[in-house]
């Protein structure tokens, strides 16, 4: 409805003189304010003050000009200007009722939308450093990336779940000389502190010195193999921990694989690359040379970290149409890096979308974890999927906006309790799940209902809240914040135990009941839906 009421009030400025309007149709906060409602008087009144006295005077006399329209009659009982100059739009009852079983009609597929239809998406997210276990901070990345990849597959795009796997480098090399000192720590010199610590250490050792124990390697040889042998068995922990999160990546890249098209890639940049310090830098602008990042080549002829992300960026940005980097904020110098390397390969910025987080502070009861990877006093992601769960873990990482820190409860996560915000949203599928396990056929008669009898507020509220979840698909495809997911989860469930604390459903009249039981069957679809896009299951017993 969004989209048609925009074209419908943009068609109304055309004739009105306004050119190329700048105006919203948005869900207001406060329900008062109708199911609908535009700012386009306010938009349209400062190139026509000549006209009318106020944005309040425009915008009744747009509302004059609607009522006049039948496609807008039969969709909304009510339409009014309010100060300063809005137009607040009030769905029909007839409205409500086709649109709640349209929902029953469409089932799986309500919701989903085609503006990707046609077009590619690369997510890449997690990517975590393979020196050590996931852990929880880093994990955050997890849900938001996978949410973000199932809401662009239900908006119509060929979704590419991407992982890169930094298996060269410095941070390998300490790695292995970790391992190396832990099995031979007479060697050590006495000033010399072990990069990495904590148990998983001491597990690496062993199982490299497995593979290795029989080999005659010097020991620089022992370090460099061991170092390579560790990131991949890291790799792999790394993905089965994904796995218990309900992540499947699709593709798998390693940074020594893209090493190969360095050069290739390179040569593309020719006009942004600069000599300096016997160093080769990514320097579009002089400015670039005061930052060490942007080094590709070092003098002594290596290559860096951010030689192969240029090269893992070209890649992306020729295969998708869209390309979006999952990264933690620590992140955040560099961003204007990527977008300027789009840029210099020939791509369009445009089409790259990065998308920072902020850190999550694990507590339980009063206590608040700490994590430092080196120190080893990690707390891992698969402790706390262990703790909580699969539901729980992607629900609770998944409620902040990725800007704001998040505190998880862990404590909170296990209750089996109203409080706990995904026990919450279950409970609300299982309840209505156990009303259709007491009907023999559920689905008799609920295409036959007649919606319309659905007149109490609870019934309507809920029938309103059904109706905003298309434009939220489209709302997260393009903003990319799936906490509005989970917050709509919440609102639906919230909507639907008031409905259902307050009106009995199979013991009233005949024909109100099969309203209601249709007004349940579309909630049903649309919460299972939601659920899906979580990645969260559906419980039909709790």
């Amino acid at each position: 409805m969004t989209k048609k009421l925009y074209s419908i009030l943009t068609t109304l400025a055309s004739e009105m003189g306004a050119k190329e309007p700048n105006f919203k149709v948005e869900f207001p906060k406060d329900k008062s304010h109708g199911d609908l409602s535009s700012n386009i008087a306010l938009a349209l009144f400062k190139n026509s003050k000549s006209q009318y006295s106020s944005p309040l005077a425009l915008a009744k006399d747009l509302v004059e000009k609607l009522e006049k329209q039948k496609e807008i009659l039969e969709d909304f009982e009510k339409i009014e200007a309010v100060e300063p100059g809005f137009v607040n739009f009030y769905y029909s009852n007839k409205y409500l009722s086709a649109q709640t079983q349209k929902i029953i009609e469409e089932d799986k597929e309500y919701g989903s939308i085609d503006i990707g239809k046609g077009k590619s998406a690369s997510v890449e997210y997690v990517s975590a450093n393979p020196t050590g276990p996931l852990h929880i901070g880093n994990a955050r990345g997890g849900p938001m990336g996978d949410i973000i990849a199932n809401v662009l597959s239900y908006a119509g795009y060929k979704v590419t779940r991407e992982y890169l796997h930094n298996d060269i480098g410095g941070q390998v090399e300490k790695l292995g000389e970790s391992i190396y000192y832990v099995l031979n720590s007479s060697e050590k010199p006495k000033d010399y502190e072990i990069q990495y610590k904590g148990e998983y250490v001491y597990d690496l050792a062993k199982k490299v010195n497995t593979k290795l124990h029989t080999q005659k390697l010097s020991k620089d040889e022992f370090i460099k193999e061991a170092g390579k042998i560790a990131v991949e068995i890291m790799l792999e922990q790394i993905l089965q921990d994904c796995k218990l999160m309900g992540i499947n990546f699709d593709k798998v890249t390693k940074e020594s694989e893209l090493q190969k098209d360095i050069p290739k890639v390179l040569d593309k940049l020719k006009s942004s690359l600069k000599t300096s310090e016997g160093a080769l830098w990514f320097a579009p602008s002089d400015e670039y040379l005061k930052d060490r990042e942007t080094v590709v080549r070092k003098s002594n002829g290596e290559y860096t970290y951010f030689a192969s992300d240029i090269v893992y960026h070209n890649q992306k940005l020729m295969q998708s149409d869209v390309v979006i980097d999952i990264l933690g904020a620590n992140h955040s110098g560099h961003v204007p890096k990527l977008f300027a390397i789009a840029k210099a390969l020939g791509h369009d910025p445009e089409n790259l979308k990065v998308i920072l987080y902020q850190n999550v502070r694990l507590k339980k009861g009063q206590e608040t974890f700490k994590m430092a990877k080196r120190l080893g006093n990690i707390v891992t992601a698969r402790e706390v999927l262990q703790e909580v769960g699969k539901d729980a873990f992607r629900f609770f990482l998944s409620m902040q906006n990725n800007q704001s820190h998040i505190d998880f409860d862990i404590e909170l996560a296990k209750k089996k309790a109203n409080e706990n915000p995904v026990f919450y949203v279950q409970y609300a599928y299982t309840r209505i799940c156990s009303i259709f396990a007491k009907i023999k056929d559920n689905k008799s008669n609920l295409k036959s209902a007649n919606l319309e009898l659905l007149k109490e507020k609870e019934e309507l509220d809920l029938m309103r809240t059904l109706l905003q979840f298309p434009s939220l698909i489209e709302q997260v495809s393009h903003n990319f914040a799936v906490n509005l997911i989970t917050n709509y989860s919440l609102e639906l469930a919230t909507a639907f135990h008031r409905f259902y604390e307050k009106h009995q459903v199979l013991s009233v009249q005949s024909e109100l009941k099969n309203a209601r039981l249709a007004l349940l069957k579309a909630t049903q679809i649309t919460l299972k839906n939601t659920l899906d896009l979580l990645g969260i299951s559906a419980p039909e017993k709790m």
